[in-house]
């Protein structure tokens, strides 16, 4: 006749904590991958914000010197002109560019400052254009002295892409130290886990040897 097989109150409690243990093991994963995400979603956020906000920045300041140092170099001519259709689209096409990218506080600040100067600069260009040649001499020393604070505008700048860049470079290192001890605690997580799984699995099978 068939007997039904009685569970004893012990081997429920074994069962409940083989759940308890892999109930939390599943948690702690899932943890675990959901930081390893956090991290590596800060790297790629850095690396692409080094080039497109750093690299090609530094490349807009660059083309931008160039511009203002042909200006410079008009003004050495003879007392030259130094307003030249073609450069200034090309400056006005270059600072809108460099507006989209994404700006620090700082760098906001001297954007804000080399536009301001840029404004006066062609304004002075405008005016010199219209003026007669013998009154030309107080206008090029004010284009001089904006010129000026425009290099220095664009060197703050670019003071400003070495030091952002070597901060999130940093910034990268210490995601990518952090994924990787996570990745070893997580490792060593489940080899414990495991063995604390095959010992409750063999101490049952063991007690139900017995009891048989």
């Amino acid at each position: 006749m068939f007997e039904p097989k009685i569970i004893s109150g012990g081997s429920k409690k074994r069962r409940s904590k083989f759940a308890m243990v892999l109930g939390i093991s599943f948690l702690l994963i899932l943890v675990a991958n959901l930081i390893d995400y956090k991290y590596l979603s800060n790297v790629r956020h850095n690396v692409n914000s080094v080039y497109n906000d750093r690299v090609v920045a530094q490349d807009y300041i660059y083309q931008l010197n160039n511009l203002f140092h042909q200006k410079q170099l008009s003004m050495g001519k003879n007392g030259g002109d130094p307003y030249r259709n073609g450069q200034n689209d090309s400056i006005d096409r270059l600072l809108f560019r460099f507006s989209k990218t994404e700006l620090t506080r700082s760098e906001a600040g001297f954007f804000f400052d080399l536009q301001k100067n840029y404004t006066e600069l062609t304004s002075l260009e405008k005016l010199l254009s219209n003026e007669p040649k013998g009154h030309k001499q107080a206008i090029w020393q004010d284009i001089s002295r904006e010129l000026y604070e425009i290099r220095t505008n664009l060197d703050d700048l670019e003071n400003v892409q070495f030091k952002e860049g070597a901060q999130m470079t940093q910034s990268s290192n210490r995601s990518l130290g952090m994924n990787a001890f996570l990745s070893k605690l997580e490792l060593a997580f489940l080899i414990v886990n495991g063995v604390v799984i095959l010992y409750m699995v063999l101490l049952g099978t063991n007690l139900m040897g017995k009891v048989n």
